[in-house]
């Protein structure tokens, strides 16, 4: 049997993670290991129908009624339908209650379960936690760190208005807009998730062994398209800073804005010390407000390196992950490598 008016269906990034995350959640064995699982042999696999029937020991149409579900309804379809007249079992004020219970621990919902027990006493599963959770627009995704001190609140904002303000003048052709800092890999790796099979036996190993720090100092434009990258063995300190500003400034071919942290290296005497000359070249410094790194649109290049782009075998030997980190600098801004920076 062939694919139907769904055959050119196909996933997006996503909606991969998103059923990689249903595979190994707090979801009912039949939706982790059947429902998921058939999507991703169907649209990612491009398995037909009778094929990932014959896998899962189910019928060809059942198959096709994830599917239809799935393309109408995204994961919501994967779960079971609620039948007509049902009596939901928690009213508007008690799912509030749920609400409060998240916010003392949002990582577990099998943690959450005993506690929305004790205070509305009653006992859900999770998958009924989670559609509240969904209701009142909860999603799953990865915590960010944040600072231990927490900016100033008007030194923020103002830093925001800021770079918007920077940003348009940018758009205008007045000026070329950066954002530079710095980041550092070796062969100890930041540990990647990867499709696997289940069980201690099926984890699939990355390699992993001490070695220099590879110091990576890259100016990224606003617009997520050009990187101008150093590299450096060692550590970083102002007279590296120093000399990689010297060199940016060579290669610019019209003024240029380059937004970067409040770090001790930056902000140094020697680097204050240039900054005069720096702005007679035509690169000018915009220092971002006390404790808010993720105002750094380049933070978001560091972690798509580290956690999405460096393959394993970059880990195998030195040479090689100094091979993917040129070739990931090489071909950044294609369509392989590209940041796309919503508005």
């Amino acid at each position: 049997m062939e694919y139907t008016s769904i055959e050119n269906r196909t996933l997006s990034q996503n909606e991969i993670d998103q059923l990689a995350h249903m595979m190994k959640s707090d979801a009912p064995p039949h939706v982790r290991k059947r429902r998921a699982h058939a999507i991703l042999l169907l649209f990612e696999d491009r398995r037909r129908f009778d094929e990932v029937a014959k896998i899962l020991r189910v019928h060809t149409n059942t198959v096709r009624n994830w599917a239809e579900r799935w393309v109408a309804e995204g994961s919501d379809g994967l779960y079971d339908r609620e039948e007509r007249g049902t009596k939901l079992l928690f009213s508007t004020a008690e799912e509030k209650i749920v609400l409060e219970c998240l916010e003392k621990e949002p990582r577990s919902l099998r943690k959450l379960t005993p506690e929305v027990a004790k205070r509305t006493g009653k006992t859900a599963h999770v998958e009924t936690l989670c559609k509240i959770l969904k209701k009142h627009g909860k999603t799953w995704k990865r915590q960010r760190k944040i600072p231990k001190v927490k900016p100033d609140e008007e030194a923020y904002e103002q830093t925001k208005s800021d770079l918007e303000e920077l940003r348009n003048m940018a758009c205008g052709g007045e000026f070329d807009l950066y954002y530079f800092d710095e980041s550092g890999l070796s062969l100890n790796p930041y540990v990647p998730y990867a499709w696997q099979d289940l069980g201690r036996d099926g984890t699939l190993g990355i390699p992993t062994a001490g070695s220099k720090r590879i110091n990576l100092l890259g100016f990224m434009d606003f617009t997520g398209d050009k990187l101008t990258a150093f590299e450096h063995e060692g550590s970083v300190n102002s007279d590296v800073i120093i000399d990689i500003m010297d060199e940016f400034c060579k290669r610019l071919e019209r003024p240029a804005v380059v937004v970067l942290d409040n770090a001790s290296i930056h902000k140094s005497k020697a680097v204050e010390a240039k900054r005069e000359e720096w702005d007679r070249r035509g690169m000018t410094l915009y220092f971002l407000s006390t404790y808010s790194p993720e105002l750094n649109l380049i933070e978001i290049l560091w972690r798509k390196i580290k956690y999405e782009w460096i393959p394993c075998s970059a880990y195998e030997s030195i040479f090689n992950l100094r091979s993917a980190i040129r070739n990931i600098i090489d071909l950044f801004g294609s369509n392989e490598y590209r940041i796309l920076f919503s508005n």
